[in-house]
């Protein structure tokens, strides 16, 4: 088995995790490298990659390895570590990969792109959400949405695009709902809506949702990735939301389901 290990080194304890993960993959005569920096980062000939920090570490290299669907486990040294399925209390699970003691999770992802003037500025992909925000500066802005050719206004904050994996981060902050993983849908979840007939709304896993400031907006807003800001956003520009056309695959060694997650860290 090909392993890389993904360390984030500026949590605490990464290093001494670790450690321990490296003993569990010696004991297993698995080959492995550990990647530093994120341009040594090559999944093409993986079979699995390994983060070692927290929620944002396998956020950010699930998306990558996605491209080239190759599985991925987190270990957290974070604080919520909502997303990682082991920590230092329960590392030694690790080794049921080895033994055919792991399930294959896939999620559901966001193709996301902007374009201004008929001419593409961003192109990404997202596991929990994009988010037309006016930054960080409060005030509302007024969004033109549209679900296929079905329009609907909002006057708020921002409007929130989120995976239900990304339906226990922003998304539920923001009032948003709770999904299985294992349901395919996408939530808009409105931002401190000026409205008290708005609502987040579920759409079904194949929609497009396309959103532009209305000509009326006072304010520059912007396009956030999975908590990366993007782009600038005006009323020139398009945003387009939709399935991305390869899932995510996480590996759960731990047995842990959303509902025992949720009654343990929340």
């Amino acid at each position: 088995m090909k392993v890389a290990l993904f360390p984030n080194f500026e949590k605490s304890g990464t290093e001494e995790l670790l450690g321990k993960v490296v003993a569990i993959l010696e004991k297993n005569c698995a080959e492995y490298v550990v990647h530093s920096r994120p341009d040594e980062s090559d999944y093409s000939d993986l079979d699995l990659a390994i983060t070692v920090g927290g929620d944002g570490t396998l956020i950010k290299h699930a998306k990558a390895a996605a491209r080239s669907s190759v599985p991925c486990i987190g270990i957290n040294t974070g604080r919520l570590g909502f997303l990682t399925n082991l920590d230092a209390d329960n590392i030694d699970l690790l080794e049921g990969i080895f033994v055919g003691k792991y399930k294959s999770e896939s999620r559901m992802m966001l193709s996301v792109t902007a374009e201004k003037n008929g001419k593409e500025v961003y192109s990404g992909i997202a596991l929990n959400e994009a988010v037309i925000s006016s930054g960080s500066v409060a005030r509302l802005i007024d969004v033109d949405l549209t679900v296929d050719n079905d329009a609907i206004d909002y006057r708020a904050d921002g409007v929130i695009i989120s995976t239900p994996t990304g339906s226990t981060a922003y998304s539920m902050s923001a009032g948003g709902p709770i999904i299985d993983p294992a349901v395919r849908c996408l939530t808009v979840t409105p931002i401190c809506s000026h409205s008290l007939t708005a609502r987040p709304m579920l759409a079904k896993e194949d929609a497009e949702i396309s959103l532009r400031l209305s000509k009326t907006s006072r304010t520059i807003a912007y396009l956030t990735v999975d908590g990366q800001k993007c782009v600038e956003v005006d009323f020139d520009t398009k945003v387009t939301v939709k399935k991305a056309p390869f899932d995510a695959k996480l590996i759960n060694v731990s047995n842990n389901t959303i509902y025992k997650t949720l009654s343990h860290k929340f």
